[in-house]
């Protein structure tokens, strides 16, 4: 019957996920066989649906939970009773369990919180976590604890007997089903963390919909749905699962220390009590301590530690960033993708939507007040503010983020140490911190085709030129197939004027040709705009551009972004071969899928002649081919939306790119401060010296440069 019930629910909030669109993820440790205790963190009242279903429908395992006293009436709590769940207050709670875990019959999700801590206020005090609720403040109950060693008590006993009626009399007494008792098997604790992001409260149509019915304005139950309606449409709700905790490891450490058997009733009450709270606090550790962390937590963080009330946007977001990539060095820290990869934007982007929202939620809440300079002011008052215990989720949204994060000290001291730098030493250390991210990532691709590191001067590592005394700066990228190393003339060339020079390294050049197989575009997007974000960080002005399929990613981001001016070189919209334009999609979709058939492609390789030989791969995938395909579409579409300063350049003859792709371009940008200018020239590396003289066109660059800055 609870497997049915199991199969109902599953297809109950498979509907629901569907329609609300609910977002649930998981990470973690693998889970063991049966019996287990799930000990889990409790914030929502609908977690009571989802994480048995959640186990059930990935590992086929049947839990049952406790839930509380008040939500079994009417059809609701028969269905709870069916689907396993009991009350909190059911005498027979404790037996239920204890029969379930001995005989395996069933998980069991426990919250040792004992309710919602819906402020999520957690300490560690004394060698154990506290929670400070309305009616309880005090350390984490450690009744799941004790029923699990009782639980692993009892299973040993039970092996250790040889009288058959006694076994059946102490299975009888203590209502154990022996039938499904497993011999062999452990109790297994499951430390399971649960987080929301992000949290924003409000009103919804559901909500409202559900109001206009039972009229619930003004109830406990109204303020539960505002938020946990959001959380459920709304929100990612990511579990975690943590190390699996053996219990008989704590049985026989303690029988090791003081001997004894297990058989001794009244040693094993001196077990269970001195045991109780050491478990329990490595539980909560484990719970407590992979959490999720998310942008939220480290926006709110970086807010109460800064030293002044007056919040400058700018040097928020660089504190922000550096508190964020420093909790990238702590191993196994549990963090939200969003911190792992592509945070960057933060900076680049005016409007990163993270960003956005968290101060959206802290001005609604009046955390924050913006001033008529565009600064805001901070009332860091509100965030010790005693709310209503029941009403703090939708009243003041980030106290309840940074109780969550504020009892971990390592966190709290490094942001309070950040916080002691100025916006200027945040932002050059951010620059140095992407421009050795950089080369580590380099060296990394290339030590994995190669077995060994690259050489100092190696033609693929990216290159920096760069002075604190200049104010400009240009980020370049080379073309496809080639190296930073090809332009490293220009770069010189002008930094001896006087401008900053970023030369990015594309992810799968300049390291095996086989690097390029593994590349998406996507890929080549980030490593230009993490290029950009940390010209961004030490230049007042910064101006983008690239070779070829450099142009195209300077275009690229010149649509999605700010710039000072834009400069592309013999950039292709279309590729000058149109049979290799033609088929290049064609014959991948069939490598593809012969692939997956385990034969070999028809062609998986493209020969390169090029006019670099030195720079360039001799051959390449016909997967990264497709690739470029998809980079110059993208960049189609948004040249409508380049709006600032732009000089084309493109060789009259260039045998590799339409000459009229410069034309196109000069059409298509919507800025009207452009410039085209043809280079006579037959060949397409224009800016390498060799069969070309360079050195006219590296001085239109920097004229250009001047001419835009004083403009």
């Amino acid at each position: 019957m609870l497997k049915l019930i199991l199969w109902i629910s599953y297809f109950i909030i498979y509907l629901i996920k569907k329609l609300s669109g609910a977002n649930i993820t998981t990470s973690g440790e693998n889970i063991p066989d049966p019996p287990i205790m799930f000990l889990a963190n409790h914030f929502t009242r609908f977690e009571t649906f989802v994480v048995p279903y959640l186990i059930f429908t990935k590992h086929k395992y049947v839990s049952r939970s406790l839930a509380d006293d008040t939500i079994f009436v009417g059809w609701l709590g028969e269905y709870m009773r069916l689907a396993g769940t009991i009350s909190n207050k059911n005498k027979e709670r404790d037996c239920i369990i204890l029969d379930d875990l001995i005989s395996a019959k069933a998980c069991w999700i426990i919250y040792p919180e004992g309710e919602m801590v819906k402020n999520k206020q957690i300490s560690f005090e004394n060698g154990e976590f506290h929670i400070h609720m309305e009616d309880y403040n005090g350390h984490v109950h450690t009744g799941s604890a004790v029923l699990a060693l009782k639980a692993e008590i009892m299973r040993e006993r039970i092996k250790t007997m040889d009288d058959e009626a006694a076994i059946r009399r102490f299975c009888k007494a203590h209502r154990v089903d022996r039938s499904k008792l497993q011999e062999g098997v452990h109790l297994h604790i499951m430390p399971l963390s649960i987080t929301y992001y992000p949290i924003r409260p409000g009103e919804n149509r559901l909500l409202l919909f559900i109001d206009k019915f039972l009229n619930l304005r003004g109830t406990r139950f109204f303020e539960e749905l505002e938020v946990e309606i959001n959380l459920l449409m709304k929100a990612n709700m990511h579990l975690h699962f943590g190390k699996p905790i053996v219990v008989k490891e704590y049985i026989d450490a303690y029988l090791s220390k003081h001997g004894g058997t297990i058989d001794d009733d009244s040693l094993m009450e001196e077990l269970i009590e001195n045991q109780r709270k050491k478990l329990t606090t490595d539980i909560m550790r484990e719970v407590y301590g992979n959490m999720q962390i998310n942008f939220d937590h480290i926006f709110i963080l970086s807010l109460v530690t800064m030293p002044t009330l007056k919040v400058c946007p700018s040097y928020l977001k660089t504190l922000i960033y550096k508190n964020a990539r420093e909790l990238r060095v702590i191993p196994k820290l549990n963090l939200h993708p969003e911190l792992q990869t592509g945070l960057f934007r933060l900076i680049l982007d005016e409007d990163y939507a993270p960003f956005v929202s968290a101060l959206k939620i802290a001005d609604a809440q009046n955390i924050l007040y913006q001033d008529s300079d565009g600064d805001y002011l901070f009332d860091k008052s509100l965030l010790e503010k005693n709310y209503d215990f029941h009403k703090i989720r939708v009243k003041n949204t980030m106290q309840v983020v940074l109780n969550e994060i504020n009892w971990q000290e390592r966190f709290v001291s490094k942001a309070k140490e950040n916080a002691t730098l100025s916006e200027q030493e945040l932002r050059v250390d951010n620059f140095e911190y992407l421009k050795t991210s950089d080369r580590k990532e380099f060296e990394r691709e290339y030590v994995y085709y190669h077995y060994l590191p690259p050489a100092k001067n190696s033609i693929g590592v990216p290159q920096f030129y760069y002075d604190q005394k200049n104010s400009v700066g240009l980020v370049f990228s080379h073309g496809y197939l080639s190296v930073p190393a090809a332009l490293e003339e220009m770069a010189k060339y002008l930094f001896e004027k006087g401008i900053n020079v970023y030369l990015v390294r594309l992810r799968g050049h300049g390291t095996d040709p086989r690097a390029l197989q593994k590349v998406k575009f996507e890929e080549w997007e980030c490593d230009f705009g993490r290029a950009f974000t940390a010209m961004r960080q030490v230049c007042d002005k910064v101006f983008i551009g690239g070779f070829s399929t450099g142009g195209l990613l300077a275009l690229l981001h010149a649509g999605k972004y700010h710039v000072d001016g834009v400069i592309v070189v013999n950039t292709a919209l279309k590729l000058n071969n149109l049979k290799v334009e033609y088929v290049v999609t064609t014959l991948n979709a069939f490598n593809e899928m012969v692939v997956h058939l385990h034969a070999q492609g028809i062609k998986e390789w493209i020969d390169n002649h090029s006019e670099l030989s030195d720079f360039n791969y001799p051959r390449h995938p016909l997967s990264s081919v497709s690739e470029l395909e998809k980079l110059m579409d993208k960049t189609r579409k948004l040249l409508s939306q380049v709006d600032d300063p732009i000089l084309i350049i493109q060789g009259d003859h260039d045998p590799v790119v339409y000459t009229k792709s410069a034309n196109m371009i000069y059409e298509r940008v919507s800025t009207q401060k452009k410039e085209l200018l043809f280079i006579p020239s037959i060949y397409h590396n224009i800016l390498t010296p060799g069969k070309t003289d360079p050195y006219d066109l590296y001085e239109n660059i920097y004229d250009y440069i001047i001419r835009a800055i004083a403009n």
